[in-house]
């Protein structure tokens, strides 16, 4: 029968049946050839092994995921596509061919549903999030040039307004979010670091400049994230007015150690080289040649030759032989200098990181820097599946040799703008020349040395409670201690009469904080609740002891205990406590409407009793329209969110004392000491009140490629703090009092886009950033008038709070050469005569417009990146220009240097149309110090490449998972559009320039390691 069977050949079970065995043979070949692929994923970026990364064979149900050493295994056929995705990453396809396989995923920054953003006492999706918000990444900022992360922010954060007005590292620059929120109370915004708020600003009492979030390195930052509105703000209550801005540190993962270690080298010199170069003797000779001829005073009437003239200048001590080059002399290249290192990494139960630096800059002048070591521990520890531990520490030194500013005489930039050059810092013998404030005597005998340790540690702990509902507490301390030291030698003028006078001045502030939180995260089908229960408590302290002591046995002792005579001691002590409730809650419907409500209760003892307390909220609404069905068929558009809020804030930052009814001892009564009433008490001086609304959108279209976000604002400030004057009767002549109010609007646009996007990783790639923000600033109301001046602003209702006052200059009079000013402010006539003039408002010392524009393109293992900075339409007022344009009135004193743009400009015949007047040698119709005018009010508009960064990543190689070479510029160039400007036009929001440190160049080399 089998033979029959088999030998029907025709027959069809027969052809069935070789079919079912061939399909059998090749099924058996087939799955022979599967086999398992091994690998490794890594972040582009930094090479650093990736967990939990989904691994997929496409059309496929088999699946894997990478252990914690981004390690994964799978079966798979020579020549199947393997689909490598996880969160905030752009998923990878990779066809098996070679094994094992070495994949990289590049980080996706620009899917809202992937954005994870900080939010006060947590985080969250950007796609549920109602506020305005902006994050700046560790990309930008770690490595640059720049003791605070702060000054990093410039130009990459739409609405914050970020200047340095001096070149002394170390310093605080000014931040202003979304423009000017008080008269006189504190208009920075509140720094939160890792869940902790912290004093900020300057805690020295001579060092005017120090920062105390220099304290923090940038390369230990992983976030900050700007808030900007009533929604994102307003959990923080009567802290928030002014914006807040969270700064996350960095935390270890689970996985292998990861270890980097960077260091750079450079230099800094000043940025704009070639504004005001002093004048030379030569130079100064021509000036006061041309004004002893133009004289008509006394016996100069009679000397009309240039011959008779500069005899003239011999005798009364001009010295033709000398000609000290001022820059030379005070100026330098700063050295430059940073290193740092890190570790991190952890088990699944516990996870820590590690990292310190050091950091040293040299100012642009010789005898100021800044120097700094950091050091920054976490750890976490999962205790079980519900409760987990978290500790924090970060130890932090400062060290600033430093100076004041403005007219000190001690101001090295006061000596460069007015020291003339035939006088020298040395005799021929090698003495000190007798300059009345020599610059080397200052630099070499006397010192300023101002020392900051700080510390800023926390202890937490979680606990899940139940499904949804976990309990958190936190204590923190924010610990500051400074140490300034002056030492004014006997030679030095303000020593000399002390025989030499020592200060010690210390500071010591301690910032307890303490809070306890109720979370509960909860989706019920369609609908989702988020809520965080809280109570917070702060209390900081503040205590101030000075000594001094005159009469040093030698030069070279420089301890108090070397002074033989007490000059003065004295101390100060102060606090304040803020005591909190708050709740957040945070609502949705299928994820596509959002509702966020907050309210917060605070308690401040700054304030009177009968408003020590006071309640703060917002309202929050968002909606994903992407998310609707009459959005599908738009498949070009990926995403787009509609939100809003309004909402209440406040600002207590005000005197700790300002409330209380207060006496001064300094009195004396019939002979015998007598109190004094210093300040009247006030019960009802309470918070002013911030009520910020904010419209806005986001969107991201062509697959991400391209994304925007839009905001307009406007937030109105009430109920200002002031010192507000009183009659004198009631014993003192002011008294502190909620007066006025204040209205900041303008428009926000930030754009992003990827203009061309290589599918290769080593392929060229080129994105670019752009963000733009407009601000006007309007006073609402002041105290029952129309207008308060304050130096040479006027603030006036429907004005500008940083609007100049000043008297108009006209130019110069072709015929005669005399300075014209106009009469008032219809600018319709003139006089020669400054007495006879009027100020009037002269513009704003805000921008119209400022922003950034980052492009970055990658090619292979380079990358460039360069970012512009843009302020456009302020004015800026040199405070000091009456000095430095002193048109020969100072005759040929040490400090009658006249600047380079008038020897440039200046009138010389008959029928010149001049920009600066002529020179008359003792002159008094210009150039007199009492004579301030808009001569001397510039466009402050300027553009800044303030970032270049030029890299060159090593090929992957045994021994390191990354390594970078890289060159990088800060201040590269910058376009002035005023060419009479003789100095940097940045400075600080009040738009003053008050010869400080110039800003500095900096050019530097790196090099990044990563084990």
């Amino acid at each position: 029968m089998f033979n029959n069977l088999f030998c029907e050949n025709d027959g069809p079970f027969y052809r069935r049946f070789i079919l079912l065995l061939a399909a059998t043979f090749l099924f058996s070949i087939a799955y022979g050839q599967q086999e398992t692929v091994t690998g490794l994923v890594s972040s582009e970026k930094e090479n650093y092994p990736l967990p939990g990364v989904n691994v997929k064979v496409k059309n496929s149900d088999a699946s894997a995921v990478t252990d914690a050493n981004g390690k994964f295994s799978i079966r798979a056929n020579n020549g199947d596509v393997l689909v490598f995705s996880h969160t905030g990453y752009i998923s990878t396809e990779y066809q098996v061919s070679a094994m094992p396989a070495q994949i990289k995923l590049t980080e996706d920054i620009t899917s809202l549903a992937e954005v994870v953003i900080q939010v006060p006492y947590g985080s969250s999706l950007k796609t549920s999030f109602t506020g305005s918000a902006t994050t700046v990444r560790s990309t930008e900022l770690e490595g640059r040039p720049r003791a605070s992360f702060q000054e990093s922010l410039q130009g990459n954060v739409a609405g914050l307004q970020g200047v340095t007005g001096t070149g002394q590292p170390g310093a605080s620059p000014n931040v202003r979010i979304r423009g000017v929120g008080s008269f006189s109370a504190a208009s920075s915004p509140l720094y939160v670091v890792d869940g902790i708020p912290i004093v900020d600003g300057a805690t020295t009492v001579l060092a005017f400049s120090s920062n105390t979030l220099a304290g923090i390195n940038s390369n230990d930052i992983e976030s900050v994230t700007v808030l900007k509105d009533a929604s994102a703000t307003s959990i923080y209550g009567s802290r928030a007015a002014n914006g807040v801005i969270l700064i996350t540190t960095k935390s270890g993962a689970a996985g292998r150690t990861k270890i980097t270690a960077t260091g750079q080298q450079g230099y800094s010199q000043i940025a704009l080289t070639d504004k005001n170069k002093p004048l030379s003797t030569a130079e100064m000779s021509e000036l006061l040649i041309e004004g002893v001829i133009n004289s008509e005073t006394g016996a100069l009437a009679s000397i009309n030759t240039a011959e008779a003239a500069y005899a003239y200048l011999i005798e009364q001590g001009l010295k033709p032989d000398i000609n000290t080059d001022w820059y030379d002399v005070i100026t330098q290249k700063g050295n430059f200098q940073q290193y740092d290192v890190s570790a991190s990494g952890g088990t699944d139960k516990t996870t820590f990181y590690a990292g310190g630096g050091y950091y040293k800059q040299e100012a642009v002048t010789k005898g100021q820097g800044y120097e700094r070591m950091t050091a920054r521990m976490r750890m976490k520890n999962t205790a079980s599946e519900r409760l987990s531990f978290n500790i924090g520490m970060a130890p932090a030194y400062q060290k600033l040799n430093t100076i004041g500013n403005a007219g000190a005489g001690a101001n090295p930039i006061r000596s460069l703008n007015r020291l003339v050059p035939w006088v020298a810092p040395y005799n021929p013998d090698g003495s000190y020349s007798g300059i009345l404030y020599n610059p080397e005597l200052l630099r070499n005998e006397n010192k300023y040395d101002t020392r900051l340790y700080s510390i800023l540690g926390d202890a937490g702990a979680e606990l899940k409670i139940w499904k949804g509902i976990s309990a958190e507490s936190k204590v923190s301390i924010d610990m500051n201690y400074t140490d300034d030291y002056r030492y004014w030698s006997s030679l030095w003028i303000d020593g000399a009469g002390a025989n030499g006078r020592g200060a010690n001045y210390n500071t010591t502030i301690v910032n307890w904080n303490v809070t306890n939180l109720l979370k509960y995260r909860e989706q019920f089908n369609d609908f989702g609740l988020e809520a965080v229960l809280g109570q917070e408590a702060q209390k900081i302290t503040t205590k101030r002891v000075s000594t001094q002591a005159d009469n040093y046995a030698a030069q070279g002792l420089y301890s108090l205990s070397s002074a033989s005579t007490p000059f003065v001691a004295w101390s100060d002590f102060s606090e304040s406590s803020l005591a909190s409730y708050f709740l957040n809650t945070s609502l949705n419907y299928k994820q596509k409407y959002y509702l966020n409500l907050t309210g917060r209760r605070d308690g401040s003892s700054r304030f009177g009793a009968n408003v020590r307390y006071g309640n703060f909220g917002s309202v929050g609404i968002a909606w994903n329209m992407h998310e609707e069905d009459f959005m599908k068929n738009l498949s070009f558009i990926n995403e787009l969110k509609l939100r809003s809020s309004y909402g209440v804030n406040g600002n207590q930052g005000f005197e700790n004392y300002g409330v209380l009814g207060a006496y001064s001892t300094g009195g004396v009564y019939a002979g015998s000491p007598a109190y004094v009433i210093s300040q009247m008490q006030n019960d009802n001086l309470t918070w002013e009140k911030n009520k910020p609304f904010d419209i806005g959108f986001d969107v991201s279209v062509l697959d991400n490629r391209l994304s925007a976000t839009f905001d307009y604002y406007k937030r109105t400030t009430t109920d200002l703090l002031m010192s507000a004057p009183i009659s004198y009767t009631n014993g003192v002549g002011s008294l502190n009092q909620n007066i006025g109010s204040i209205e900041n609007s303008g428009i926000e646009l930030t754009i992003n886009s990827q203009n061309i996007k290589s599918g290769d990783s080593k392929g060229f790639n080129w994105s670019t950033s752009f963000n733009i923000s407009t601000m006007k600033n309007v006073i609402k109301k002041l105290n029952g008038v129309e207008n308060m001046l304050s130096g040479n602003f006027n603030r006036e209702i429907g004005g500008d709070f940083y609007e100049f006052y000043l008297v108009g200059w006209a130019g110069v009079e072709p015929e005669t050469g005399q300075g014209l000013w106009y009469t008032d402010e219809t600018r319709s006539a003139t006089t020669t005569v400054y007495t006879e003039a009027a100020p009037f408002n002269q513009g704003s010392a805000l921008p119209d417009f400022f922003g950034g524009l980052t492009n970055t393109f990658d090619y292979k293992n380079f990358s460039l990146s360069f970012m512009l900075y843009f302020n456009v339409g302020n004015k800026v007022y040199d405070s000091w220009g009456t000095y430095n344009s002193s048109d020969g009135s100072g005759g040929i004193g040490d400090y009658a240097a006249i600047a380079r743009v008038d020897y440039e400009n200046r009138w010389r015949q008959p029928g010149d149309r001049a920009l600066s007047p002529k020179i008359v040698y003792a002159g008094t119709q210009t150039g007199l110090s009492s004579q301030s005018s808009t001569r001397f009010l510039y466009d402050g508009t300027y553009v800044r490449l303030r970032d270049v960064t030029l890299s060159y990543t090593i090929p992957d190689n045994r021994f390191l998972s990354k390594a970078q070479v890289y060159f990088r510029a800060n201040n590269l160039f910058t376009y002035v559009k005023d060419d009479l400007l003789r100095s940097d036009p940045e400075t600080y929001v009040g738009g003053v320039l008050n010869q400080n440190i110039p800003n500095p160049r900096q050019l530097l080399l790196g090099v990044n390691i990563n084990f």
